[in-house]
């Protein structure tokens, strides 16, 4: 059984596409990463905050002329191209939890069949407000 610590060292170094060096620490018991594979599915959940954090790095991208990502299409939209220009596959779905206009929300942006590339340009971009591979 994997300790909590151990567990989450080993799924961020496989998302950073980091391989880790066996030789590097024979007691923490992390093996090598493989090479980075297609994410299966992930959720962000971020608010607004980080959306709006979010929004003016997609802007930045793709120009002023980008309507400002303020709807799930929107941000589907802005995202589809950011990640077009990055040269990766994935699919991105954005849903808003509640859909209500005046209640505390949630947004969440789906990955699917992603590389990990393209969740640590979206995670990069919500903390730094950078988009950039």
């Amino acid at each position: 059984m994997w300790s909590t610590l151990d567990r989450t060292r080993r799924r961020l170094l496989r998302v950073a596409g980091y391989a880790v060096d066996r030789s590097a620490s024979a007691d923490d018991g992390i093996a090598a990463a493989p090479a980075p594979e297609p994410t299966s599915d992930v959720v962000i959940a971020i608010g607004r905050p980080e959306l709006e954090r979010l929004g003016v790095a997609l802007q930045t991208v793709l120009g002023p002329g980008t309507a400002r990502p303020d709807t799930p299409a929107r941000l589907e939209a802005a995202l589809a191209d950011a990640i077009a220009g990055l040269g990766t596959a994935g699919r991105i779905r954005v849903a808003r939890r509640p859909a209500g206009l005046y209640t505390p929300e949630a947004w969440q942006v789906h990955l699917t069949g992603a590389e990990p590339a393209i969740e640590v340009s979206i995670r990069r971009a919500i903390r730094e407000g950078v988009f950039a591979a």
